[in-house]
């Protein structure tokens, strides 16, 4: 399988790895969002994903996280993930790294958690309509949107905390979740 998905702390050779190349990215001052990498904001991960292409090379990185600024069964797939390699920034679909990715994470909360609802999110709206086709059309995962922008952090008072989410689950709990 393309994809393994381990609890942090619980794979010490894979856990090395991931931070290795957390760090690297962390160290690229060129990514616009390389400060996300920062050691610190992986403290509500709850799983660590990482995708190999058909050469055996990590391509892509990603975690699962869980907020307590979050109503409860929620959680945020797709979190923290950067390219280590492919590193195409113009995109028309979503790529098999991510795809594939995103299959196994969902497949991961079935088995392992009470998980009500799962979202991704971003600060923009650009991207929403067509992540929401690209993921239906080539992966058959369902996704839906709404125009506000959810309490993603818990800091209220910072912008870049309230974000567009497409999510999947009981749409119910997103009347239980702070939002503008």
């Amino acid at each position: 399988m393309p994809v393994i998905s381990w609890i942090p702390n619980q794979n010490i050779e894979y856990d090395n790895i991931f931070d290795k190349l957390r760090e690297q990215q962390y160290q690229d001052k060129s990514h616009r969002y390389w400060s996300n990498y920062n050691k610190d904001h992986f403290s509500d991960t709850i799983l660590h994903s990482m995708y190999f292409n058909d050469n055996n090379e990590i391509e892509l990185c990603s975690t699962i996280s869980k907020r307590s600024c979050w109503p409860e069964n929620v959680y945020r797939i797709l979190n923290r993930t950067w390219k280590v390699t492919n590193r195409k920034t113009i995109l028309r679909q979503v790529s098999k790294s991510m795809g594939e990715t995103t299959i196994n994470q969902i497949q991961w909360l079935k088995d392992n958690t009470n998980c009500k609802l799962y979202f991704v999110s971003r600060q923009t709206d650009n991207w929403v309509n067509w992540v929401i086709d690209s993921f239906k059309n080539d992966y058959g995962i369902e996704f839906l949107s709404t125009k506000n922008k959810y309490l993603t952090c818990p800091n209220e008072c910072d912008d870049t905390c309230w974000q567009h989410i497409i999510y999947n689950g009981d749409t119910s709990i997103l009347e239980n979740w702070k939002n503008k």
